[in-house]
């Protein structure tokens, strides 16, 4: 008695349609201009904070008329390559402090990450905590 060789059973109804789960784009959420790194005792480095939903990317400051808000952010990042970028899951807290108008220190904003302490000049303390306030929520103090 030889078995017989049978195929396997075709399936009733094909596997359900399982689409691949959607790819995250990157959104300019707020940009704060005027935000200024010292590099030296008389120098700083002025630039444009362009706040996405995954990423803090800082671009140099110069004479353009680029719309950081409707331009893909990797093309704003690419522009220079003095521009660098902060993934958001890293950032712990941000400060914002108002200068001292008796002694002429100038409003800062503290960057924090687990490995570093950013140091920025800004311009409006007041106005710069309220717009991060609104996209990054608590981590802005």
């Amino acid at each position: 008695m030889s078995p017989e060789i049978t195929p396997p059973p075709l399936p009733i109804s094909p596997p359900p349609f399982m689409p691949s789960p959607p790819v995250q784009t990157e959104r300019v959420l707020t940009i704060i201009e005027k935000v200024s790194q010292k590099t030296g005792i008389f120098s700083k480095q002025t630039y444009r904070m362009i706040v996405t939903n995954t990423r803090l990317i800082f671009v140099q400051q110069v004479k353009n008329n680029t719309d950081y808000a409707q331009q893909d952010p990797n093309l704003s990042l690419a522009e220079n390559p003095a521009n660098f970028a902060l993934p958001l899951e890293q950032v712990q807290l941000i400060e914002v402090y108002r200068g001292d108008f008796e002694d002429s220190s100038p409003d800062t904003m503290t960057i924090k990450t687990a490995s570093n302490k950013l140091n920025y000049l800004i311009n409006d303390a007041y106005r710069v905590s309220q717009n991060l306030k609104k996209v990054l929520g608590n981590i802005v103090k």
